[in-house]
């Protein structure tokens, strides 16, 4: 069989290994090191300067940030950790921690200060109070979905990158293994630069191989139909 009729088998193999490689990835993440830590350190930074002396009832900054370390160690949705991380920032404004809100977000001082005594106190906001703490929302809301966004790709690519060492390794030991465990004659054979290319391109084959396969088997047998 030629190697153009193999090559949806190849691909399905690489793919199998691109899989294998990310399961691995995922196993990382119980241990202090793990994949899941990746692009915390953003969030955790933007959260700091918007959370100065959170001080509502039983919520201090430590808090909000362990809330937010949980959900993202543990991969809740992206959408519900913008809005738990914005309602609890939210929360934990105060007339204390008012003004350094105010500079962090570009809105009026004195009015989020004198809107957040009147959210303290249980009243209504007064037109201009109203419209500031609108401002302030949106403008949380902006700032949230920027540093969430940056930390996701941060944690998506560091992902691959990690996979693709796993992939690179786990097709190293497997070219060996076929090689009879000799390892200088591996060392300068074709089978190790065959062996490095499957893991090269194991990663970003996972997630397509099985529909690729699939379509060059198609082409294939087309292909083969149209000779007769």
């Amino acid at each position: 069989m030629s190697i153009v009729q193999n090559l949806p088998h190849i691909i399905t193999a690489i793919g199998g290994l691109g899989t294998a490689a990310f399961g691995l990835v995922d196993a990382t993440k119980p241990f202090a090191r793990g994949v899941n830590r990746i692009g915390f350190k953003w969030i955790e930074a933007a959260v700091k300067s918007l959370t100065p002396g959170a001080a509502a009832k039983g919520l201090t900054q430590a808090k909000i940030l362990d809330t937010l370390r949980a959900n993202w160690y543990n991969g809740k949705d992206l959408g519900s950790q913008k809005s738990i991380a914005k309602s609890l920032i939210k929360v934990g404004l105060n007339p204390g921690n008012a003004p350094a809100l105010a500079a962090a977000t570009g809105v009026d001082p004195a009015i989020l200060k004198a809107a957040a005594v009147k959210i303290a106190e249980g009243k209504p906001l007064k037109q201009d109070q109203s419209d500031v703490y609108a401002r302030f929302d949106f403008i949380l809301t902006a700032l949230l979905d920027e540093v969430y966004q940056h930390s996701d790709q941060a944690y998506t690519c560091g992902t691959r990158i990690v996979a693709s060492a796993f992939a690179l390794l786990l097709a190293f030991v497997g070219g060996w293994t076929l090689k009879g465990g000799c390892f200088c004659g591996y060392l300068h054979s074709n089978d190790l630069g065959l062996a490095l290319l499957a893991g090269v391109l194991a990663t970003p084959l996972a997630p397509i191989a099985k529909d690729l396969s699939s379509a060059l088997a198609t082409a294939v047998n087309t292909m083969q139909l149209m000779k007769k």
